[in-house]
């Protein structure tokens, strides 16, 4: 039997050489240089390299993506909440400025009726002023003693009930002569624009008025303006427009 040095093996079989490789390492070394080129045999060092100098920066840049992904995650919902409480805001808002524009509706209506009521007073007061060009001598005659005139003439059947409350809301009634002499009763509807419905009433109430009185009655309209339509029907109603 042949005797071995130290350091030698006997080589028969592939597990022959593993079982020398294991006890030399530095033979695996040799036999990978031998076996491996030299570019795989250096992958090892470029690749932890490559993870030192590159990958490791880039895992920390991709940590600093996360965190700034976390912050933005926070910063939209807080936006969401404040757009969610914007919304309420603006829901609010919208219901105050309905209420203010229906607030205001009603404010200018209040005011059409407060400048159409004095209006009205200012004409009642100042009749001879507004109707002294249809009439002389103009006199205003009282509600009292229309509502007394009207009445007889409702007891004689000359005019009915409804005739007679509806001319009684008459905006002023006055007396006085035409330029002939002729004695003659002007009913008035005052507004500050007059429309068919004034020139309507004004014709309306001076025929009941007419009746109640036995005197020629004449629809007027005094107003600081006047419709197109008006003006036309006030020619078809014969109503005197001021």
């Amino acid at each position: 039997m042949q005797t071995l040095k130290k350091d030698e093996f006997l080589i028969r079989s592939f597990e022959d050489i593993l079982r020398a490789l294991r006890q030399k390492p530095e033979w695996a070394d040799e036999m990978r240089r031998l076996i491996l080129s030299e570019e795989l045999l250096a992958l090892p060092g470029k690749f932890e390299s490559f993870r030192q100098k590159e990958f490791k920066p880039l895992k920390e840049k991709v940590d600093k993506v996360e965190q700034d992904v976390g912050v933005l995650k926070q910063d939209v919902g807080m936006l969401k909440q404040d757009v969610g409480v914007l919304k309420q805001d603006v829901e609010v808002l919208k219901q105050d400025v309905e209420v203010l524009k229906q607030d205001v509706e009603v404010l200018k209506q209040d005011v059409a009726f407060l400048k159409g009521n004095e209006f009205e007073r200012t004409v009642r007061e100042r009749a001879p002023a507004y109707l002294g060009r249809l009439i002389r001598r103009c006199r205003g005659i009282g509600f009292e003693e229309l509502a007394d005139s009207l009445e007889d003439a409702m007891d004689r059947g000359l005019v009915s009930e409804e005739e007679k409350n509806d001319a009684l809301l008459v905006d002023a009634v006055v007396r006085g002569k035409l330029k002939t002499g002729k004695d003659v009763v002007l009913a008035v509807e005052v507004s500050l624009k007059v429309d068919v419905e004034d020139i309507e009433r004004a014709g309306r109430r001076a025929v009941v008025i007419g009746r109640a009185s036995g005197i020629e009655t004449i629809g007027v309209a005094i107003g600081k303006e006047c419709t197109d339509r008006a003006k036309k029907m006030a020619e078809e109603l014969n109503v005197v427009v001021v």
